[in-house]
């Protein structure tokens, strides 16, 4: 049995485009009590797009990150993945969760397991591979990481920026069809950050969809293919980076780049 990662296998040979987008979010409300989170948010994920998320905390960003995989259950509206309405009772999404990669602010790796323990792990017991399989796949995730000679190691032996590499590696062992990242840097030392950028970019180059909530300004500015700003629960605005960061159409996005560039 071939022992090849299925991400690379698919992008070897070209596919015509999907007929719709990879995710939508159409109409998206969540609160929490009274709180209203989310109000109305529409978004559209295109196959191969890096589409990064700004806007200031308690915007609701990371809330509509987690519905996207339905981490959190939406208050209307609906989520939208590979063309599988993901709010409808009739969806598996368990089933769906595993084309969904997601990384998180905190690396979540289970300290008892090597860093090729947490990368198989879910290959071994959600994709149900053969050991060995699932070991080459990890260790070939782990490569494009830059991780590949850490594969033996504890989680407590790496850095900050180590482990949310093997977090992604993780992630993109699954070969999934979009990776969801909530604030990838934002518990690092900012010497580490550079290294976990360095990744994303490559993942970008090779043609991964992405969605990245974030607040590195520059990464969004110099990769993203577009950038969504979000204020209050709702997106304000949304366009190509350079048209955003220079020319926002909308007050509150000129006052927050102000504010993030100072």
């Amino acid at each position: 049995m071939s022992t090849a990662n299925p991400a690379h296998r698919a992008a070897a040979s070209p596919q015509a485009p999907a007929p719709y987008p990879i995710l939508e979010l159409i109409k998206l409300h969540k609160r929490f009590g009274d709180h209203v989170v989310l109000e109305a948010v529409d978004l559209r994920i295109e196959p191969g797009e890096l589409v990064c998320v700004i806007g200031p905390s308690g915007s609701g960003k990371s809330t509509m990150l987690r519905l996207c995989n339905q981490l959190e259950r939406a208050c209307g509206g609906q989520v939208i993945f590979d063309g599988q309405d993901l709010t409808s009772p009739l969806v598996s999404i368990d089933r769906v969760r595993r084309q969904i990669g997601m990384v998180f602010q905190q690396f979540n790796l289970y300290p008892h397991l090597r860093a090729l323990g947490n990368v198989s792990l879910a290959l071994k017991r959600v994709a149900r591979l053969p050991r060995r399989e699932a070991q080459a796949i990890a260790l070939d995730a782990l490569a494009r990481v830059g991780m590949r000679e850490h594969a033996n190691a504890w989680p407590s032996t790496l850095s900050g920026g180590q482990q949310q590499r093997v977090a992604i590696a993780r992630a993109i062992a699954m070969s999934p069809k979009i990776v969801l990242f909530d604030e990838p840097t934002s518990a690092l030392d900012p010497t580490l950050v550079g290294s976990v950028l360095a990744v994303m970019r490559r993942l970008r180059e090779e043609g991964m969809t992405m969605l990245v909530v974030t607040h590195e300004m520059q990464f969004a500015r110099a990769v993203a293919d577009r950038v969504v700003f979000m204020a209050d629960g709702k997106v304000i605005e949304q366009g190509p980076p350079e048209q955003l960061f220079t020319t926002p159409r909308d007050p509150r996005t000129a006052a927050f780049i102000k504010g993030e560039s100072n």
